[in-house]
């Protein structure tokens, strides 16, 4: 297949007919591939896969050349499965939800692939033009609509306008807020009138009589002025003067020295006291002149016939009625306003309702008006003179496609390594059952661990340990010579010349195990320590769930380190009842059967080391019972009257049939070996059970254990 691709940049998107006619809708005209806006994008790939475009596109490039090279060609139905053709392999995309569109056409023909992908193009311009800007009857519904709303728009405001000249108004709100300054400065005033006018009256009102009213305050004033005559009062301002005078030189005489019983000061005072009676006379007959604002000689005037008087009342009086006539006028300018107010207020709600219209109208107006400009405009470019849509990468020349191949190839890539991964984890967590790990037999199992003992290959190679240490091998430390086929101790028995039953086996034992069966032989002891078992011999049986798993290995590891202690004789037991059973020593099998070996005359035989016999149940040579429960219980006195301290017992594997569960119970410890990744954890659970019912709790020894790991990345003891 051979492909061309070009790209197009979709900046934005206008909408033309099909929008929302409201101009107060959410939708814009403008619509932008923002993040937001994915299914634009979405949409213009969707046209361009369309099967219209496919159609059009085949009548202009030709049927017949696109159906030519896949041999479809013939019949009326060319046209249609061209179509299908073009539609199946074009391909849209938008990488990274940008607004670019990234076009692939692929087809067999080289030369095709070009010609087709340029004219879809040039085909889905005039398309997305048709469908989002294309003009028509929506130029003659906005054309009436911007003429209509015009027209409505006008009588609005003629109408608002009348209404407004009528009441005077400019604008409703500054109006009423003038009107209520006005009003609360012209009440401000007219309570400060008030207060005053009362506290005139207050000042004309007698002792013991009532205040004078607002209606005979006036005529009260009259008759205060036609009261006193005037030469009355001329003649009390005189006397008035003259006693300011006497006053005045009484205290000058008084001030120069004079004594008060001088001559001078004693006539002064006498006129003062003479024109003090006059005026006290002109008092009682005329009370108001009490009342009268006379001039002083303090003053620097001399009293005369001439000075003016002004009368208090008088006065009052005048001021009452200036209050009364502003307190009428305030009144009635107050009620003016009001009135006005109310008439502003009672029109308030017609002139807002047209100032509504009037705003939504003009918006309306201006809409309509901005889109029939632009639909005139967009009617005169036509399709592909827009830059909304630009071509960023025209058709490229036809090239090879094999992105599919290494797509597939990726892919199986991919599904083969995390299949393999979830094939493992398949296998780990749900097919394999077996026990893999020693922390499956202390959390799933539930069973103490006594030892794990790795998994050696078969060249003999000894797992490390630790950085820069090696496990050291049998021979050097003085272990059985594998290549001079001796063991310790063979010497001394040929020396005896006791028959041997053949040559004595040289203890065998995979090089690299030596130090795990020593930490074996140690658990051991701490174990029975610990414990406080200290008879002999000291019975320990190892077992297993299945053939294999390295309880014949485990035990003559253990009881040839338990040997090197030189504390005492250790005997191996064999207990498996097959004839042939293997062992590590010469020739597979033991010299020995077991009731010959607990007798110290007849069990040299037995002897494979210094301080280490082998013996077999199966070469016991008494008359005792065949059932092998009754035999081993014929032989417990025997054994609990040895000489050794440690007997082994090489047990059969557990199972429905074993002896292993009831001879068992004579142990003082069992050994169940489990080998890793072998031996099945509901197998494991069963044997436990068995050794169970025998009260017996069984140590576990994980044999052959495989760490996969990393020794950086994962840390055990």
């Amino acid at each position: 297949m051979y492909q061309s691709e070009a790209k197009l940049l979709v900046r934005y998107v206008l909408e033309n007919e099909g929008r929302s006619l409201s101009p107060t809708a959410m939708d814009s005209q403008l619509k932008s591939p923002d993040p937001g806006g994915s299914s634009i994008i979405n949409g213009e790939m969707e046209m361009l896969g369309s099967f219209d475009l496919a159609q059009q596109v085949a009548d202009s490039v030709g049927a017949d050349r696109i159906l030519g090279k896949l041999g479809k060609a013939g019949g009326e139905t060319n046209r249609i499965r061209a179509a299908l053709v073009i539609q199946g392999n074009i391909h849209t995309e938008a990488p990274g939800k940008s607004s670019v569109i990234r076009v692939i056409f692929q087809h067999p023909d080289a030369e095709l692939v070009q010609p087709v992908l340029s004219q879809l193009i040039t085909n889905y311009l005039d398309r997305h033009f048709k469908l989002h800007l294309a003009p028509g009857v929506f130029n003659d519904f906005l054309s009436n609509r911007t003429v209509a709303l015009g027209n409505e728009l006008k009588e609005t405001e003629d109408r608002l306008r009348e209404l407004k000249q009528s009441i005077g108004v400019v604008s409703v709100e500054d109006t009423k807020k003038a009107y209520a300054d006005r009003m609360s400065k012209t009440g401000a005033e007219l309570f400060s009138a008030m207060a005053e006018l009362a506290e005139q009256k207050a000042m004309l009102e007698e002792p013991g009589k009532a205040p004078l009213s607002n209606t005979n305050s006036s005529a009260a004033a009259t008759m205060a002025e036609e009261k006193v005559p005037p030469h009355q009062v001329e003649e009390y301002n005189a006397l008035s003067a003259r006693v300011e005078s006497f006053l005045k030189k009484e205290n000058d005489y008084l001030t120069s020295g004079y004594a008060e019983t001088s001559d001078f000061v004693k006539g002064v005072r006498k006129g003062i006291a003479e024109l003090e009676q006059k005026k006290r006379r002109l008092v009682e007959e005329y009370p108001q002149l009490t009342r009268l604002n006379l001039p002083t000689a303090s003053g620097g005037t001399q009293a005369g016939p001439g000075v003016a008087m002004t009368d208090p009342l008088l006065e009052a009086s005048k001021k009452i009625r200036a209050l009364e006539a502003k307190i009428k006028v305030l009144n009635e300018q107050l009620d003016k306003m009001r009135a006005e107010a109310a008439k502003v207020e009672a029109a308030e709600p017609e002139i807002t309702q047209l100032e509504r219209q009037r705003i939504l109208l003009n918006t309306n107006y201006h809409y309509y008006q901005v889109s029939w400009e632009q639909s005139r405009v967009v009617e005169n470019l036509g399709a592909g003179r827009f830059s909304n849509i630009g071509v960023v990468q025209e058709p490229s020349p036809p090239f090879r496609e094999n992105k599919k191949t290494l797509k597939l190839a990726a892919v199986a890539l991919v599904f083969g390594a995390f299949g393999g991964i979830a094939l493992g984890f398949i296998i780990e967590l749900v097919l394999d059952r077996s026990v893999r790990r020693p922390e499956e037999i202390r959390t799933k199992l539930r069973l103490p661990l006594f030892l794990t003992i790795p998994y050696l290959s078969r060249n003999g190679h000894a797992p490390r340990l630790g950085p820069g240490r090696e496990v050291y091998l049998p021979a050097e430390r003085g272990w059985p010579n594998q290549q001079s086929g001796a063991a310790p101790g063979a010497e001394q028995t040929r020396a005896s010349g006791k028959a041997s039953g053949g040559q004595i086996a040289p203890w065998e034992t995979r090089r690299g195990l030596g130090a795990y069966y020593e930490a074996l032989r140690d658990r051991l002891v701490t174990y029975f320590e610990v414990n406080n078992m200290a008879h002999k011999p000291k019975l320990v049986a190892v077992t297993s769930c299945s053939r294999g798993a390295g309880v014949t290995s485990t035990a003559a590891g253990l009881a040839a380190t338990l040997s090197e202690t030189g504390a005492g004789n250790v005997l191996l037991c064999d207990m498996n009842l097959e004839q042939g059973a293997a062992h590590p020593f010469y020739n597979g099998k033991a010299a020995c059967g077991l009731s010959d070996a607990l007798e110290s005359g007849k069990r040299d035989p037995a002897l494979i080391g210094q301080n280490l016999y082998l013996a077999s149940l199966n070469g016991t040579t008494e008359k005792l019972p065949r059932v092998l429960p009754k035999r081993f219980t014929n032989l417990v006195p025997k054994l609990k009257m040895s000489d050794y301290d440690y007997i082994i017992f090489d047990m059969p594997a557990i199972s429905q049939t074993s002896i292993t569960p009831r001879v068992a119970a004579f142990m003082d410890l069992v050994l169940l070996v489990v080998e890793s990744e072998k031996t099945n954890s509901y197998v494991v659970e069963q044997a436990e059970s068995m050794l169970a019912e025998s009260q017996v709790r069984a140590k576990v020894v994980l044999n052959k254990y495989r760490r996969y790991v990393p020794q950086w990345l994962q840390q055990e003891l």
